[in-house]
């Protein structure tokens, strides 16, 4: 389950209309909220897409315990790339 703002992810058990192998941005602070609480991610390839104005990736609403964490931050996310 997310910590903090900024951490990589994705969703446990994805919706038919989600590509179960999305990665997504935490775009809010998540401590404030519950386990059973909506967060808001971004998908980072939407984020990629709008880099030039990142206000038009649309966050997407998802309980906060249907989320795992797979990277610390974004430069984590990228060296885990070498690992593999």
């Amino acid at each position: 389950m997310p910590g903090r703002q900024g951490q990589i992810c994705k969703i446990i058990n994805s919706r038919a209309d989600q590509d179960p192998e999305a990665v997504y941005l935490v775009s809010e602070d998540p401590l404030p909220f519950a386990a059973d609480d909506t967060i808001y991610i971004v998908n980072l390839r939407d984020l990629q897409r709008n880099i030039r104005n990142p206000l038009l990736t649309t966050p997407v609403p998802v309980l906060k315990n249907e989320v795992t964490v797979i990277a610390e931050n974004l430069e984590e996310y990228i060296r885990s790339w070498n690992k593999n």
